[in-house]
């Protein structure tokens, strides 16, 4: 489909000194790696705008919560895999890989886990049976896997959730262990924010994973989630952290990628040089991380499809405008800069 970006309005998606934004060709036809997306179920079931921007641009979904422990099993032993089954089989249909996201977490957790009053050995064999349930439902549908979610407060030390109260430090390994079990062909992910700019942070993600490969647990690679806005982290911060991670052999997923052009929450005006730093700034992070190795290039997901179905507002409060399509799917500078640097 072919969308006119007004100039008043959205600050004008100018290429080539045209008013116009072509969107017509996807943006993974124009990729060398996957350009993903977060899908929330309830505009893409109900919103047909939503799920033809969704659908035609890009290649690879992930759920923003129909994955989740919350979502999948709701009741102990009792999984609900309607939602999640429906995407997974509208993704194998359109040709859409399904990014996995996320096994363990501390967050999203139903009340009969954090109500849960077992033993040492109850919580490992429910902390197991979760895990290898999931990935054995999705077996040969779902490719790859966050198995591990957010396990690192900023200061680099283990973060306290309940899975560490519970199971000691040594349960990021076991998660591992039992992912790989269950599909040893799967690609299997340790996603984590602040990683871009945080090198405290970085080190211990990066020194905890090494150890646990170097003791023969398989790991794939590191989503960082890239949350970022266009006056922070300096994208040369992001180009270091990038090489890092590549340096420790990892894939590297920019696995939720938003910029907000709004951090400080402030009384903003949308205006057309807002927009464009915006595009500036996002295609600076694509150039630079089109400049790893092909082989540690896992891709690229934006963490929603438009403005309005963005996570942060609600979340923060704040006024933010920090995806690729505005509030009306109308493509912005953002989309424009990312199909000239792709």
């Amino acid at each position: 489909m072919m969308m006119v970006c007004i100039l008043a309005i959205v600050g004008g998606c100018a290429k080539d000194n045209q008013l116009i934004c072509d969107d017509s060709q996807p943006l993974y036809d124009q990729a060398d790696f996957p350009i993903g997306v977060a899908i929330a179920l309830a505009p893409f079931d109900n919103n047909p705008t939503y799920r033809a921007v969704a659908t035609q641009q890009f290649n690879r979904f992930t759920a923003e919560n129909a994955f989740k422990a919350e979502s999948l099993q709701p009741i102990q032993g009792l999984f609900q895999w309607e939602a999640a089954d429906a995407l997974v089989n509208f993704s194998a249909g359109t040709n859409k890989s399904i990014h996995g996201h996320t096994l363990i977490w501390h967050q999203q957790l139903p009340a009969w886990i954090t109500t849960f009053e077992g033993d040492a050995e109850a919580w490992e064999q429910l902390f197991k049976t979760h895990i290898q349930t999931v990935i054995n439902h999705f077996k040969g549908r779902v490719a790859a896997w966050d198995v591990v979610n957010e396990a690192f407060n900023e200061d680099g030390t283990l973060r306290n959730s309940i899975w560490r109260q519970k199971l000691g430090d040594g349960y990021i390994a076991r998660a591992f262990v039992y992912a790989a079990e269950a599909d040893p062909d799967a690609l299997l992910f340790y996603n984590d924010f602040n990683l871009e700019f945080n090198i405290t942070k970085r080190n211990s993600v990066l020194a905890h994973l090494d150890n646990l490969r170097k003791r023969g647990i398989k790991i794939d690679g590191i989503g960082l989630q890239m949350h970022v806005g266009i006056d922070y982290p300096e994208p040369s911060q992001i180009a270091e952290a990038l090489r890092h991670v590549v340096s420790h052999s990892f894939r590297v997923h920019i696995s939720e990628l938003d910029v907000s052009v709004n951090l400080l929450g402030r009384a903003i005006e949308p205006t057309a040089a807002l927009f464009e730093r915006q595009a500036d700034y996002l295609g600076k992070i694509v150039l630079h991380y089109k400049q790893i190795p092909k082989q540690y290039q896992y891709g690229i997901t934006f963490w929603g499809v438009s403005d309005r179905d963005s996570w942060i507002p609600a979340y923060f409060g704040r006024e933010d405008y920090p995806l690729l399509y505005d509030e009306s799917y109308l493509p912005k500078p953002a989309y424009c800069k990312l199909v000239d640097v792709l």
